[in-house]
């Protein structure tokens, strides 16, 4: 049976009203995570006069924490009741910040930041698995769908507003941060039993889509470290990058996020349509046209072209990670470790990207482009081993053919 003639089971208003409260989590978490793992790049370069490579430094340490945090979500859920995990994140989320209001030193951001990134890394997969509650597969993508436009486009608008409030009022970050988190503890009281070892019914996915869904969630989970590597390596070098330095300073987080707008668009496209469901190699595609669009976005001096590029990039980077999600969810009943394994991929690339960033400039210091170069290696290593696997699955695929 084809996915796309899937029934779908309109949820009862228990359900709806669980799913909006799931969505506002989101929304709210979204905001803070902007903020303080992308937004603070361009602080720390306008109060503390940062660099490329401190931002990449403070970046990858991010990262190194928000694998941690990700793989802590299961175990965590496993013993402690996800209302009461989920409160004590925002709680601890909020102090952080509440703190770093109150003592706007570096040397205190750098201890707090990458505790904040663990602290919100590891709710993520706990909404995840949320929103997959009693859903079958054709559910979960339109719920996906909703999931991803809620997170991307109130990232998108935080980005976009985020150099305005730095450059009138940047401790207003941390002030914003500490308030979605205070107005979050207010939806968790309401949020839908069950809470504890939440699951979904049994997703087994129809015998002649397994293998394509299979190479599908293999290809994009090959991908995404590969495009968070991007995503955070982006956030470290764009205040740096000439094009962004000579805008004014309201428009330049504008500017330097029209990727995560292209996204946004990607995901509502994605989610009125499932061709990308049957057809895995279309990923092989997205990834070498973030490789490509990535190099031309941060080398080629001229706003139009880093526009133009983050465009290509924003639609390629909606693709992979829509696929890693979606297809993680279907092929393991929406639990809770497969959600954590997804946002820790994320975690991989946020800490390879940075990092090995920061390591060419260290090695090539005064090299404007030793940074792209880095994260560029990373990405094209990413389309090789996306390639191998792709073609490992080329005889599996005319076996089947040949049985019909």
């Amino acid at each position: 049976m084809d996915l796309l003639a899937e029934k779908a089971v309109a949820p009862p208003a228990a359900a709806r009203r669980h799913l909006s409260r799931v969505f506002s989590l989101e929304g709210l978490g979204s905001i803070g995570a902007n903020l303080l793992m992308y937004g603070i790049f361009f602080y720390m370069q306008k109060r503390f006069g940062w660099g490329a490579r401190r931002n990449l430094l403070l970046s990858s340490g991010q990262g190194v924490a928000y694998v941690l945090g990700a793989l802590s979500a299961a175990p965590l859920s496993q013993r402690v009741h996800r209302r009461t995990l989920l409160v004590v994140l925002h709680t601890a989320m909020a102090a952080i910040a509440l703190t770093s209001v109150c003592f706007p030193n570096p040397a205190l951001l750098v201890a707090l930041l990458p505790l904040y990134t663990m602290f919100s890394a590891a709710q993520w997969p706990l909404l995840e698995s949320l929103i997959s509650i009693d859903a079958t597969p054709d559910q979960i993508s339109r719920r996906i769908s909703v999931y991803n436009l809620v997170w991307s486009g109130t990232g998108a608008v935080t980005v976009s507003l985020c150099g305005l409030v730095i450059a009138h009022f940047p401790q207003g970050i941390f002030l914003i941060t500490v308030a979605v988190h205070l107005i979050s503890l207010g939806f968790l009281p309401r949020l839908r039993a069950p809470m504890h070892n939440a699951t979904t019914p049994q997703l087994h996915p129809e015998p002649e889509l397994l293998e394509l869904r299979t190479l599908a969630m293999r290809l994009s989970r090959i991908a995404l470290p590969a495009t968070f590597a991007v995503i955070y390596a982006l956030g470290a070098i764009m205040p740096t990058l000439p094009v962004i330095r000579s805008a004014d300073p309201e428009i330049r987080t504008l500017l330097a996020g029209v990727w995560m707008i292209a996204r946004w668009f990607c995901f509502i496209l994605l989610g009125v349509t499932a061709w990308w469901h049957t057809r895995p190699r279309a990923l092989l595609v997205a990834a070498a046209i973030v490789l490509i669009s990535f190099v031309g976005a941060t080398l080629i001096d001229s706003t139009i072209s880093m526009v133009l590029w983050q465009i290509a990039m924003g639609v390629a980077m909606g693709l992979i990670y829509s696929s890693s999600l979606y297809f993680g969810m279907v092929l393991s009943d929406g639990s809770t470790v497969q959600n954590a394994y997804h946002e820790a991929l994320i975690g991989v690339g946020s800490v390879l990207g940075p990092g090995c960033g920061a390591l060419a400039e260290i090695i090539l210091p005064g090299n404007p482009h030793a940074s792209v170069i880095a994260v560029g290696t990373i990405l094209f290593l990413s389309v090789l081993a996306a390639s191998w696997v792709s073609l490992q699955s080329r005889p599996s695929r005319r076996r089947r053919v040949a049985a019909r």
